[in-house]
């Protein structure tokens, strides 16, 4: 059979629908003095996971980052409350939750440790979207991350989506560069749609699909993973657990956009569907040429909060900082330069805290074993081949985890104990 070729970007200085649209420059003299660029770019791409509050999805997720050298996913339905940020071996997740005991929706981001020194900021606006900004050159790169309400929720909250998106958007300078991504839960469908669609989307547009465009035509986006021709097997987001040979249900529902003004730096966005992390999406990935830079700041040193939890280490630092104070009055006091004496304070108390109380220490959630993790890639192997196999090996892997956790708990204990006799 012969192999679907891929539709290619036009040259660098080739307008890309005759409107004048460029690649990203990727230096200030890039339109007069234009040079190859062959740089990799940066791999980025958006999976809605069905949850990450589940054990071992996180080293599950981390593990098919790697192997399709993702550097940047931007996550839907994660269920993590709260927000913030949790850094693993190879990656670090931010989060954007709420405070609901259902756990539904969630958004984040997991990016890669070489990746992570670029991140410049973290936007956590809410259960259903979320911003990432990175230095980059010429212009820094803004992601926003979504997850759209389903079809059997109110419209109310679609429109609230939406105007969190441009509010979001209104962190982002003009010239900068903007990847709006998620679970749309909307459907485009094919055939082109002036340039915000291309001719390879799939199946029939919706209401949804109706106010995503619009949205885009608004904002001067485009839907990426709409203008590349692929197989359909590379075009679907989602498949409809209830599927068989016999009853195909697959839908194009999450998407990348991009700025018009910056499409033709975005190439090969396509689905993965042999990635597996028991979801019933498969992730879009593209690749960007963009160079990221390392952010110019001074490290900060990290405190041990817990131990402060120990009355005997709060004693003694809470006597050490009072003796440098006692200190600190000693000194002639200029009567008008308070940033002085608090520069003082401070460097007084940063200190004792930084000698006594001491760094954290992190460490590896050691019940993951190695086994575990090969299970999980050779369940991925069986997701589109036997889907029997495929629920042998997670049953197994859910046994394996359950295993693992509790035997990691017994060594705990016993660690403990063995520490309270030796006192």
């Amino acid at each position: 059979m012969a192999e679907v070729q891929q539709m290619m970007a036009p040259s660098p200085w080739q307008a890309f629908n005759s409107q004048g649209v460029l690649r990203i420059p990727t230096k200030k003299n890039a339109r007069t003095h234009p040079k190859v660029d062959t740089s990799p770019g940066l791999k980025l791409g958006t999976w809605n996971v069905r949850s990450l509050y589940v054990a071992g999805k996180l080293d599950n997720l981390t593990q098919e980052m790697e192997r399709c050298k993702v550097d940047i996913m931007g996550l839907s339905e994660i269920r993590w409350p709260n927000s913030g940020q949790c850094t693993t071996e190879k990656a670090t997740l931010y989060y954007s939750g709420n405070n609901q005991p259902n756990r539904f929706n969630g958004v984040g981001f997991i990016v890669n440790k070489n990746v992570n020194n670029k991140v410049k900021n973290f936007v956590a606006y809410s259960d259903r979207s979320a911003l990432l900004q990175l230095k980059a050159d010429p212009v820094d790169l803004n992601i926003i991350q979504i997850y759209a309400p389903t079809t059997d929720r109110p419209e109310n909250e679609v429109k609230q989506l939406y105007k969190e998106i441009k509010e979001l958007m209104k962190l982002v300078k003009k010239r900068e560069i903007l990847v709006v991504m998620g679970d749309f839960n909307a459907k485009v469908g094919q055939g082109r749609v002036t340039d915000v669609v291309g001719e390879y989307g799939l199946g029939e547009r919706n209401e949804r699909g109706d106010t995503l465009v619009q949205f885009c035509q608004e904002e001067k986006l485009i839907i990426a993973n709409t203008w590349f021709k692929l197989p359909p097997r590379r075009l679907y987001t989602w498949q409809s657990p209830q599927h068989t040979p016999d009853y195909v249900v697959r839908n194009q529902i999450d998407f990348l956009l991009i700025s018009q003004r910056y499409r033709n730096g975005l190439s090969g966005v396509k689905t993965y569907p042999g990635t597996d992390i028991g979801s019933d999406h498969n992730p879009v990935i593209g690749t960007l040429k963009v160079r990221l830079k390392k952010l110019r700041r001074a490290p900060r040193k990290k405190v041990d909060m817990n131990k402060l939890k120990k009355a005997e280490i709060r004693a003694e630092a809470k006597e050490e900082i009072n003796r440098e104070i006692a200190k600190i009055r000693t000194l002639p006091q200029p009567p008008d330069d308070v940033g002085k004496t608090w520069d003082r304070l401070k460097n007084a108390i940063v200190t004792t805290t930084n000698n006594i109380v001491g760094p954290p220490t992190y460490k590896r959630r050691r019940w993951m074993t190695d086994e575990i993790l090969s299970l999980m890639a050779e369940r991925g192997l069986c997701k589109n081949r036997d889907q029997t196999k495929y629920k042998e090996i997670d049953k197994q892997i859910r046994r394996e985890i359950r295993r693992a956790k509790e035997q990691w708990m017994e060594d705990k204990c016993t660690e403990i104990e063995t520490m309270e006799e030796k006192a």
